[in-house]
């Protein structure tokens, strides 16, 4: 994605000069030659770069540089200065600016300090989306729910141990994570987390692919290869799509669980590693077994312990978070920090019964993101919602839930409704509810209510 740069300077031909030098750099390029003009241009533009001289008809500068900070704090403020007013300018730069220039601007040295900021914002950029995917992917996993409470308190009881987990849950609800999560959660944190996928390979190729194979084996095998199984030595084997493992690998796996030992594709010698198994399926494994083709020894083998992830449309109270997550995450990515939900989408958004599963969330949030013109996301950008039958209000809150669950949803959408009422002043909310604005803060925080 081009880099946005707003130049901000009355000297309308040293503008132009500059824009026309930066366009032929495919910089995405808007001028103004006052801050008046600046501020409309602004909220709509989200550059990336802000050009500022310090002397503008209607103001300074230094008048514009803390509403850039607070608005977009993500946007780079570079100070357009004369010789004359250069201790000005150290001055914004202790206030937030990331440099300045002198004019005259060297065409040349303007490219190859943007080159540079803009290598610099790129890796910070990708800093901070792992950042944000360390930081949130525990509540990616959990939520806030109680049948997410209960899986997770299952998986912080398993996890420190080398019990194998056989995660079940319907496409879509976040088994991988869950899995990486255990690993995260337990000794072996240090070592690998190897993913296989047992639904993508032939049954050679993926025989290959987890014990790996010997030179010769098979036509193509030019070279010893290890397998994934001791590529995961000391850490966490993760067998996704178990239900779709062939027969004849499901007794080989059950060697491998049992003993610890296997041998190469073409090979005669017994090798050992040390890993954590943890399987995942979305199909039913005993009815896999009545219809043979399932073995029911390596059932029993990899299902010590059961977590089941629920569907979203089990946990409607977790949708709040995804959303925020999921736009936090990609508005970063594709460089839109002001971008919001609409309320009209975000009622409707919560009320979809999201039959995909976070997986289907995650990639609406995307291509919303993505494909949005404007500053909020609407029903246009979730063209879905106009086909799909939502799920009501009263089905919501009705849902079999415990009742504790049905209770806090109520708190949740009640108090969000006043709040909205009031402008988001907590202070008018709280007389409204008749309770302490410090405890109607710990609520909002409690409830996730954004």
């Amino acid at each position: 994605m081009n880099s946005r740069i707003l130049i901000v300077d009355d000297d309308t031909i040293l503008a132009q000069e500059m824009a026309t030098l930066l366009a032929q750099h495919e910089y995405e390029i808007k001028t103004a030659d006052c801050l008046t003009r600046a501020r409309e241009i602004l909220p709509d533009f989200w550059p990336d770069f802000v050009l500022l001289d310090l002397k503008l008809p209607d103001g300074s500068g230094l008048d514009l540089l803390p509403e850039i900070r607070e608005k977009l704090p993500e946007t780079t403020v570079i100070l357009l200065s004369g010789y004359g007013s250069i201790p000005e300018a150290v001055t914004a730069i202790k206030q937030g600016a990331e440099d300045f220039l002198t004019k005259p601007v060297d065409p040349e040295h303007l490219l190859v300090k943007l080159q540079k900021l803009q290598a610099q914002r790129q890796r910070s950029t990708r800093l901070k989306i792992l950042e944000l995917d360390w930081e949130n992917q525990r509540q990616m996993v959990i939520g806030h729910s109680q049948k997410m409470q209960e899986v997770i308190r299952q998986c912080k009881a398993v996890a420190p141990g080398n019990t194998t987990v056989l995660i079940t849950g319907e496409t879509g609800t976040g088994k991988h994570l869950l899995a990486y999560y255990l690993h995260q959660n337990s000794p072996r944190r240090e070592f690998p987390f190897v993913y296989v996928n047992c639904a993508t390979l032939s049954e050679q190729l993926l025989e290959s692919d987890l014990f790996g194979h010997e030179k010769g084996a098979f036509t193509g095998a030019i070279s010893r290869k290890q397998g994934r199984v001791e590529l995961a030595r000391g850490g966490t084997l993760f067998l996704d799509e178990i239900g779709e493992l062939p027969l004849p690998l499901q007794a080989k796996l059950l060697h491998f669980i049992e003993y610890g030992e296997f041998q190469r594709v073409g090979g005669t010698q017994t090798l050992r590693t040390d890993v954590r198994i943890v399987c995942a399926t979305n199909r039913d494994l005993p009815q896999e077994i009545r219809a043979g083709r399932f073995r029911e020894d390596l059932f029993y083998r990899i299902n010590v312990v059961q977590v089941d992830i629920p569907p979203l449309r089990e946990r409607p109270e977790d949708i709040p978070e995804l959303l925020e997550f999921f736009l936090e995450r990609f508005r970063r990515e594709v460089n839109k920090p002001g971008l919001s939900y609409s309320d009209a989408v975000r009622e409707k958004l919560l009320r979809y019964p999201w039959p995909g599963n976070i997986r289907e969330l995650r990639n609406a949030v995307e291509r919303a993101v993505v494909l949005c013109s404007g500053r909020q996301l609407t029903e246009k950008e979730f063209p879905f919602l106009g086909e799909a039958v939502p799920i009501s209000r009263e089905e919501a809150l009705f849902a079999p839930n415990p009742l504790q669950t049905a209770v806090n949803r109520f708190k949740r959408e009640y108090i969000a409704r006043i709040l909205q009422q009031t402008g988001g002043n907590q202070s008018r909310a709280a007389r409204i509810l008749e309770i302490q604005r410090t405890y109607l803060n710990r609520l909002i925080k409690e409830l996730k209510i954004t």
